[in-house]
């Protein structure tokens, strides 16, 4: 038998020595590391904190929201909710292709809009953080919205009147009035607001029933339209981490209703679902031409046959035009006479 060379018994010795020491440098830095993300996680909340305390502050709503090829509806949206208190908006485009920057452009110019292109897909919940970190001394609060979706508060014209006695909640949790094609099978010309009144009513919506899941286990058969969901105002200094529809973590307080409750958000049964203070119109569907386009144009999670997921798609949009609703349509027109 040859012996070892005495380099390579060098070697092994060293690389025995070596592992036990290097088992020890990696336990230590993984403290260090989290010692590090809990102290930048602490600084930050007291930060927060104490930038809450400000008693003023540049705007005291502004709406967020992502977009891609909206053009056409944008000035409603935008006129909308200026006339009912919003003080700025923070835009994120997602590779739109129509005309949205001629839109825009007057908004830009007289200060009401910041715009960020925001490529690529699943930018979402990414762009509502972009927000919060970035505008939180900006704005005393934020709502997140999209561009189908119309926040007012039926009690008052200006939501900044209805807001303070929210202080100290986290974020406000909005429910949807969804609103259905109102028997239109292309789209109609005019406003949104004017085109669709037809919805799903509260009691209904209370107790929906709808599979929108198909018992949860073909994910590809998935349908939005969640009558018990709605979006946020939120506290941007108190918010942690912002999922799409309300934080996901917060630095303090909590996620309230309109009437101070924990939020009734796709439960199972009845839910006493309220919007008499706060309210969103979301015009899930549009024309039926609307929706048949938004389903064939695809998801990259669904596997199904186009046919299937129309159909179930339109199932659900036949149960959006129960009750005539011009809650909102009576404030449109009376801010159309104001102007």
């Amino acid at each position: 038998m040859i012996p070892d060379h005495p380099p390579s018994r060098i070697r092994a010795l060293i690389t025995m020595l070596a592992s036990p020491v290097w088992r020890v440098i990696k336990a230590l830095k993984k403290i260090f590391r989290n010692i590090s993300v809990t102290f930048c996680a602490a600084t930050e909340r007291t930060y927060c904190l104490l930038l809450n305390r400000r008693k003023n502050f540049r705007y005291e709503l502004a709406v967020a929201g992502i977009f891609k090829n909206e053009g056409p509806f944008l000035e409603e949206w935008l006129t909308l909710h200026r006339a009912v208190g919003v003080d700025h908006f923070y835009l994120y485009n997602n590779d739109s292709t129509d005309g949205f920057r001629e839109v825009l452009g007057p908004w830009i110019s007289k200060g009401l809009v910041t715009l960020f292109e925001w490529p690529g897909t699943g930018g979402q919940r990414s762009a509502y953080n972009h927000c919060i970190r970035r505008f939180r001394s900006h704005a005393r609060w934020i709502a997140f919205l999209d561009v189908d979706e119309f926040l007012f508060s039926p009690e008052n014209q200006d939501l900044r009147k209805v807001l303070p006695r929210y202080q100290g909640a986290a974020a406000i949790f909005v429910h949807w009035v969804l609103f259905g094609s109102n028997g239109h099978m292309t789209p109609p010309e005019g406003s949104v607001i004017e085109a669709y009144t037809r919805c799903l009513d509260l009691e209904s919506a209370r107790n929906d029933a709808f599979d929108h899941k198909n018992n949860h286990y073909e994910r590809d058969l998935y349908v939005t339209g969640w009558a018990k969901d709605g979006k946020s105002i939120t506290n941007p200094r108190l918010i942690k981490n912002y999922y799409v529809h309300k934080p996901e973590e917060v630095w303090s307080g909590k996620t309230v209703d309109e009437k101070m409750r924990t939020p009734m958000q796709r439960v199972s049964g009845y839910a006493d679902i309220s919007c008499d203070i706060l309210r969103i119109n979301h015009y899930w569907s549009k024309s039926i031409q609307d929706i048949t386009r938004k389903v064939e144009r695809g998801n990259a999670c669904w596997v199904d046959t186009p046919s299937q997921r129309l159909e179930r798609w339109l199932d659900r949009e036949s149960h959006l035009n129960k009750t005539e609703d011009k809650t909102l349509l009576e404030l449109w027109e009376r801010i159309r006479r104001e102007k």
